[in-house]
């Protein structure tokens, strides 16, 4: 298999995972998907520098959660931040009432515990992919685990799930 083709086999593969990151981190679909291309370019022009095939996809999350931070500080340069943080949260055309909930809270969470919430649960990586991605202690990224699951056990009251 060339580079080529095993490039565009692990982008598709990868490819809601990363949308999902760089959307959990810039919380607007046109910017997520503007920063999962930019991130795609600079992998292609950058795959001799991935070490072992089987590293793909930590190695293409830490780039989309690089580009997506980078993309955040340049708005946040040029933009009122309380505006991106009122923007809706993402549509989902089949989930139930409860996925809804619990997504439109994580999206309330700060950032680095919004983007440790989504990595675990929604992109199933382990904590020591997250501390790839992030370049973030272990320790560090299981506090942050700790401290977002508590804010959302207080966002997320039992009346939120009796409904």
């Amino acid at each position: 298999m060339t580079d080529k083709e095993f490039f565009c086999a692990q982008i598709s593969q990868c490819e809601k995972r990363m949308y999902t990151l760089a959307y959990g981190i810039l919380k607007n679909p046109d910017d997520a998907a503007d920063a999962v291309q930019d991130a795609v370019i600079k992998a292609y022009t950058s795959l001799h520098t991935l070490r072992s095939r089987s590293q793909f996809s930590p190695w293409i999350l830490r780039i989309v959660h690089n580009t997506a931070i980078s993309q955040l500080r340049r708005q946040a340069d040029t933009e009122d931040l309380d505006a991106q943080w009122d923007l809706a949260a993402q549509e989902h055309s089949v989930d139930t009432e409860t996925k809804l909930t619990v997504w439109d809270a994580i999206q309330k969470l700060r950032l680095p515990y919004r983007l440790v919430i989504i990595l675990f649960y929604y992109d199933n990586c382990s904590v020591e992919q997250i501390c790839k991605i992030t370049s973030t202690p272990a320790t560090v990224v299981r506090q942050q685990l700790t401290r977002g699951r508590k804010m959302l056990a207080a966002m997320l009251n039992k009346e939120d799930f009796l409904k």
